[in-house]
């Protein structure tokens, strides 16, 4: 039999009594067991799975509870722990008894051996960033992770592991010097940092904060949610925020912030801003009831409104009379194709090519504007335009040169839209429209000039893809023209037979029509960008064809052509209802209308 296992012990009646020096050479754990259950009188019941040889030595003498953490060692480094139950000391592979279920240790509880768990709550520190200190000091069968939510740590390891964590935590875990905290910067990734920063700079304003050096922070309660100040600072050429805080509160406005800082929708509008006679207008609003009531489905949504040419009818009527309801602005919703002339078209632009064949239709802007949610847009096309506000003279001799104080003003077509994506795609537009411009007759008034101005603020709500129609901005024209005979047409009463007068009255009707596309991601912008290129090639093309000219095709960059055939863009349908942002790359394609 090996030496070790011929030296003898002393008998000991407690626990304690005596002192004695290890000293063991490759001894087999079971023997080992069995000398340690002599020396310090507890139970011991080993797993068939305990097997192996290890090394004990003391040189000096030690007591029978420093015996038994240094037997508790050694197991610990085989691979094996302690565990007791009653009074009995269960030796078990490790990874057996941390798959079975550990007690967990409550506070005050230092009795007892083996694997347990232990909840520790942190005061001051940031449990995330004590992790990365403490994790060397695990053993390789324990685990420590942190739960920020209660601010706490939560460690998985033998008891004396444990003991020695607790009394770093307790060292570590102290409050931060009143008045100083840590400098932190925060990168944005989508958001804009002023913006941010004006946030949560009237967040954190409006938290209580605890005296200098008060008391630790709580996981609950409005009155313990910062544990000091806090000051957050823009800084915009990194699109960053300066965050100054303690480590918990940093956490506290990071969790935040990140949820602020997400990327938003984007809204892509085409609208156009046509000026028809009274008579095409009216034909083309018959035509839209028409062709949207005779194919009226689930999918399709009817005209509500039109333009209106005078008279009263009922405002419930279904029909082509809808449009001749009481006077005043109409707005209408279509969704499919538009109908003009017997010709269907799929949206705006295809409709606009076939107006501009109209003599009697004046197409005075095709804005189109790209615009995040909630972000205002704006397009602007005319002149600035000096108007003359004062006068003045020399006061003394009221003679010399006049000196004008002029104004600037814009005039001309102005177009302002602040598109709001709700979560079931619907999208609402704050639209305001303005047309002005210089009546010509007025360069010769002394009074300065004098300009005409139509303008229609509305907000409407629309689906994605559909085209919202506002209309009954009409404007009257009268003209009047007389040709004479000289002097015998001045001629009272008997000057009619020598001079013919016309009086022309000439109305005209200023619709706008607006359709918005939601952008959720880099597909949707693409087939987009792809549409409006392919549609400048088609314009280009139907040019020289009828000036029989030649001429370079558009190239569109960095997208190849697709040569399937039949295969077209598509743009990300509207999506069912849902609360959350859309996740970039999910959405399921549909065809783009053109």
């Amino acid at each position: 039999p090996p030496a070790t296992e011929q030296q003898e012990f002393p008998k000991i009646g407690k626990a304690g009594d005596d002192y004695i020096t290890l000293n063991f050479s490759n001894i087999d754990i079971a023997a080992l067991v069995k000398v340690m259950s002599e020396f310090t009188r507890k139970n011991f019941i080993l797993d068939e799975k305990v097997t192996g040889k290890v090394t004990l030595m003391t040189p000096t003498k030690i007591s029978p509870g420093e015996a038994y953490q240094v037997f508790l060692s050694a197991l610990e480094i085989k691979g094996f722990t302690a565990v007791e139950d009653g009074r009995i000391i269960r030796i078990v592979p490790t990874a057996v008894i941390r798959q079975s279920g550990l007690r967990v240790m409550e506070d005050g509880d230092m009795a007892g051996e083996g694997y347990v768990t232990k909840l520790i709550r942190m005061n001051y520190v940031n449990p995330q960033e004590i992790v990365r200190t403490l994790s060397p000091l695990i053993t390789k069968d324990g685990n420590l992770i942190a739960y920020p939510a209660t601010n706490s740590l939560i460690i998985t390891d033998s008891v004396s592991a444990i003991r020695k964590i607790e009394k770093l935590v307790a060292a570590l875990d102290v409050p931060m010097p009143a008045g100083k905290g840590k400098i932190n910067v925060y990168y944005l990734k989508n958001a804009n940092s002023e913006d941010i920063a004006k946030v949560m700079q009237a967040l954190v304003s409006r938290l209580p904060v605890p005296p200098a050096g008060g008391a630790a922070a709580q996981p609950a309660g409005p009155a313990t949610i910062l544990e000091g100040a806090v000051t957050i600072t823009a800084d915009k050429l990194t699109n960053s925020l300066i965050i100054v805080a303690s480590a918990i509160d940093y956490e506290t406005m990071k969790d935040v912030i990140q949820k602020l800082d997400i990327r938003r929708r984007q809204v892509y509008v085409e609208a156009a801003i046509i000026e028809m006679g009274l008579s095409k207008s009216r034909e083309l609003g018959f035509e839209f009831q028409a062709a949207n009531l005779d194919k009226l489905s689930n999918n399709e949504t009817m005209i509500v409104g039109g333009t209106n040419f005078g008279g009263i009818g009922p405002a419930t009527v279904k029909g082509p009379e809808a449009f001749a309801a009481s006077s005043g602005l109409a707005v209408g919703a279509v969704k499919g194709t538009f109908m003009f002339k017997g010709t269907e078209y799929l949206n705006i632009a295809a409709l606009l090519r076939a107006l501009q064949t109209d003599s009697d239709v004046n197409v005075l802007s095709t804005p189109n504007i790209l615009t995040s949610d909630n972000q205002k847009a704006e397009i602007m096309v005319g002149q600035n335009v000096p108007f003359t506000t004062g006068q003045t003279q020399n006061a003394t001799t009221g003679a010399g040169t006049i000196f004008n104080t002029v104004e600037r003003q814009d005039v001309g077509i102005k177009l302002a839209i602040t598109p709001q994506i709700s979560s079931d795609d619907n999208v609402r537009l704050e639209i305001k429209q303005e047309i002005s411009d210089v009546v010509l007759a007025s360069f010769l008034n002394p009074t300065g000039l004098v300009t005409n101005k139509r303008s229609a603020n509305t907000t409407v709500v629309v689906k994605d893809h559909e085209t919202m129609v506002i209309g009954g901005l009409i404007r009257d024209n009268l003209t009047t023209s007389e040709t004479k005979v000289p002097f015998l047409g001045d001629i009272p009463l008997l000057g009619w037979l020598f001079k013919f007068k016309s009086t022309k009255m000439e109305k005209t009707n200023l619709m706008i029509f607006i359709t918005p596309y939601i952008i959720k991601n880099e597909q949707d912008a693409e087939a987009i960008t792809r549409r409006n290129f392919e549609s400048q090639e088609e314009f280009r093309k139907e040019q020289r064809f009828e000036k029989k000219g030649k001429g370079k095709d558009l190239v569109f960059p960095g997208i190849e052509e697709k040569k399937e055939s039949g295969k077209k863009d598509s743009i990300t349908p509207p999506a069912a209802s849902s609360n959350a942002p859309a996740e970039e790359g999910t959405s399921a394609p549909a065809e783009v209308p053109r």
